[in-house]
């Protein structure tokens, strides 16, 4: 295949050297492959036909893989998963994203550094891919990005005058009271954002990382020591700045749903903000570039646009991405075999056939580099350039921490730094960290 990489020379020379040898140190992997063909099993939550059809493109070129993908139910996966390992019946590569990586971390057999060098690892990736990184290698290889975007509503902002989506946070905040509709006794009727509660908030806990990350704040580190992950959601990333950034968030986003405060637009009462914004009385709204075809389905009738989500003059450029890789997974007996498989499915060319399969913009900077597509695409790929991730030691538990803390501070049953030190608590709690 054309414009192979350090990886994919270093892969192929691992499993020649395996295959052919059978030196000990991988003796105790057995090894399925036949006639030197990498072979894995798979398992994961992403279409089976996808998976498929992107191993059929790299059999017609000259490399030849044998994969077996078993797509899984994403409500029971890593149960699943977590008991098949437990059995001894587990795939040889799991497909984990983001949200998975913490719990199933233990599990997982890193890629030595040896092998794949981080410096290549990371200019092959976009910056979410970090991610997939700790101190004994990397726990899983990219397949697939799916950021956060802003979708707006074209006639509601033409009716008041404006011809595009805000850019700035400073600027999106200050639309609020040209489109925002009220009847007299100050009932919402058309609502701009989908700020300042929680509950009914589609991707708020998505919404509030990305504040955090163009805040310059990670959300949670890695103990370069212990590899013990803790929070930091409190911390300043500035011994110098007196503020820290989550209190800078918690101020903006509340003030959206503050009675009292001209960017008021949101509040408990109102249906959740995906609902809101196919029904036409919501303004924005930030989702996955992932949502763009059922949005379209949803509503043919909907005249709305995509763009990036705002971020402020002198703030890091960044917004959440979920980011999707392949890990090999302790049980595997074809470790040579699992590597030569994730080698070819992270190829260049293997992530461009996913991307036109997905429509979602490449994990690979040279393919993003390369790609053209639509005007959504080049929305989405912008985005991919600048996602984030971060470890989430359990979503649904964390999600409730969040809820917590915004809610708290939003309706005034807790001081903003109580909210503050309860969302460090629970997590630093979910991680073992004290």
């Amino acid at each position: 295949m054309k414009n192979i990489s350090i990886f994919q020379i270093v892969v192929m020379a691992i499993f020649i050297f395996v295959a052919i040898v059978g030196i000990a140190i991988f003796a105790g992997f057995g090894g399925t492959n036949t006639q030197g063909t990498p072979s894995a099993l798979i398992w994961g939550t992403l279409p089976g036909n996808y998976v498929n059809d992107v191993v059929r493109e790299i059999n017609i070129a000259e490399t030849k893989i044998n994969v077996t993908y078993v797509q899984k139910d994403l409500a029971t996966y890593q149960a699943e998963l977590i008991n098949a390992l437990a059995e001894g019946r587990g795939p040889d590569i799991a497909l984990l994203d983001d949200t998975m990586l913490y719990t199933q971390r233990n599990k997982i057999l890193p890629i030595p550094y040896s092998v794949f060098n981080a410096r290549d690892y990371l200019n092959t990736f976009v910056d979410a891919s970090s991610v997939f990184m700790d101190t004994t290698g990397i726990l899983a290889v990219p397949l697939s990005i799916d950021p956060l975007v802003m979708y707006w509503n074209k006639n509601i902002f033409a009716e008041v005058g404006l011809a595009r989506a805000p850019s700035t946070w400073v600027e999106f905040q200050s639309e609020a009271p040209r489109i925002v509709k009220k009847t007299d006794s100050s009932s919402i009727t058309r609502a701009y954002a989908s700020f300042g509660s929680y509950s009914n908030v589609t991707n708020a806990k998505e919404i509030i990382s990305t504040f955090l990350f163009q805040l310059n704040n990670p959300i949670t580190a890695i103990n370069s020591n212990t590899s013990a992950v803790y929070a930091t959601i409190d911390q300043a990333p500035d011994e110098n700045v007196s503020s820290k950034p989550i209190e800078t968030i918690l101020d903006f986003y509340t003030s959206f749903a503050n009675p009292t405060n001209q960017s008021y637009t949101w509040n408990l009462s109102m249906p959740d903000s995906r609902t809101a914004f196919l029904s036409n009385v919501l303004a924005t709204y930030i989702g996955y570039a992932s949502e763009l075809p059922s949005l379209q389905d949803k509503n043919p009738n909907l005249n709305f646009d995509v763009t990036e989500v705002p971020q402020d003059t002198g703030t890091i450029p960044a917004v959440y991405g979920k980011i999707t890789g392949l890990a090999i997974m302790k049980s595997t007996r074809n470790y040579a075999g699992a590597i030569g498989v994730i080698s070819m499915l992270t190829s260049k060319e293997s992530i461009n056939s996913w991307s036109k399969l997905s429509n979602l913009p490449p994990v690979r900077r040279d393919s993003i580099a390369e790609y053209q597509a639509n005007t959504y695409m080049t929305v989405f790929n912008r985005a991919a350039v600048k996602a984030k991730a971060w470890f989430d030691p359990n979503p649904n538990e964390s999600d409730e921490a969040f809820r917590d803390m915004i809610e708290s501070v939003a309706t005034g049953r807790k001081p903003q730094a109580a909210a503050i030190r309860d969302v460090i608590g629970v997590l630093n709690s979910l991680f073992g960290t004290k």
